[in-house]
């Protein structure tokens, strides 16, 4: 016979009552009070469930008609459900608690999948659903940035007519080779960015005046818009925003916080994971626009020159100015890693 010894709860009222709990080795079932002796539950046979094993947290036994049975006799509990067969496989969850070697190699397992989720799932998930999206979805999200950087960044542009027409009429072979991408040129006074040039998911590529201005040649620009162009095809713009909403919630799931407590925490491996997916997208864009700048005879050296005059105008150390290249730049690889193959490609 093994006795257990805790508290019972009839499961009518919230009466708590200190009992014994008798399993005998046939199987028979006896609760009865602490101090009286007065029987209060019988079974003929054993149809115990019990809780799993939590460090020193109570367990509990359920019995077939509602009642319970608390108890911190865990050594009696573990030695009931071992002799009746009846323990739970969350049993191996306290083994593996209680022994720290075990622990750690859990918690250097959950880190690892937690990582390589983060640096190889996610992004192959992101690409998998940006690519099935349809082209109506796409026009929303890029109309929709458009309009919310009209109203807090940009300002109209400032470019005469007629050069804007020059730049769109030496873009159109460019443009017309990429049709089913729906590729369209705007320009923008850019301000606090100053000179920059980004593609939206939609495939409106968004030149800034100033970016304009720094150009030395009409290639220049060109150069710029392959890159661009290279973002729109890979679907970069809508990979990202998907992979900002898989990360948040693949760390939400992982700490099993969804009450908002863990956001100090959510930031720091969001941003770094960003980061380095950006200058992945980086890489792809370079790479398509190589590609196409040799196959239209355009020299690549001409997006090397223009980066180069970005670099020229770096900011003194220390000084947070706004406009200046490090806005372009600040998320792309480093500017040699970039320009070694530009630099390198024959004209």
């Amino acid at each position: 016979m093994i006795v257990i010894r805790g508290y019972f709860y009839d499961g009518k009222t919230s009466a708590q009552i200190p009992a014994n709990c008798r399993v005998y080795d046939n199987g028979v079932v006896q609760v009865a009070a602490a101090k009286s002796g007065e029987g209060l539950l019988k079974l003929s046979r054993f149809e115990l469930k019990a809780s799993a094993r939590l460090a020193h947290t109570q367990r509990y036994l359920y019995f077939p008609q509602g009642q319970t049975f608390e108890t911190e006799d865990h050594r009696a509990v573990d030695e009931v459900l071992a002799r009746f067969r009846k323990r739970s496989w969350l049993h191996a969850v306290h083994l593996l608690e209680s022994r720290k070697r075990y622990l750690l190699v859990c918690l250097a397992a959950m880190l690892a999948i937690a990582w390589g989720a983060g640096r190889y799932g996610v992004p192959a998930v992101a690409r998998g659903i940006a690519h099935h999206l349809p082209p109506s979805v796409v026009e929303t999200v890029g109309g929709q940035t458009l309009t919310m950087l009209d109203r807090s960044l940009f300002r109209p542009s400032r470019l005469e007519s007629a050069e804007q027409q020059r730049l769109r009429s030496h873009f159109r072979t460019l443009m017309q080779a990429h049709a089913d991408l729906n590729l369209r040129v705007d320009f923008r006074r850019g301000g606090r960015l100053g000179a920059n040039a980004f593609a939206l998911p939609n495939g409106t590529v968004i030149f800034t005046d100033e970016m304009v201005g720094l150009a030395r040649s009409d290639d220049e620009l060109l150069a710029v818009l392959a890159h661009e162009a290279g973002h729109v095809v890979h679907r970069h713009g809508v990979q990202r925003i998907i992979q900002d909403s898989l990360l948040a919630f693949a760390i939400r799931a992982i700490t099993g916080d969804v009450s908002g407590t863990s956001e100090l925490f959510l930031g720091l491996p969001v941003v770094l994971t960003e980061l380095a997916y950006s200058r992945e997208f980086e890489r792809e864009a370079d790479h398509y626009a190589l590609r196409y700048l040799r196959s239209q005879a355009v020299s690549p050296r001409h997006f090397a020159d223009l980066m180069r005059r970005l670099q020229e105008q770096k900011q003194p150390e220390g000084l947070d100015l706004p406009g200046r290249w490090s806005d372009y730049l600040s998320t792309h690889p480093s500017m040699e890693e970039r320009l070694l193959d530009f630099e390198a490609a024959k004209d």
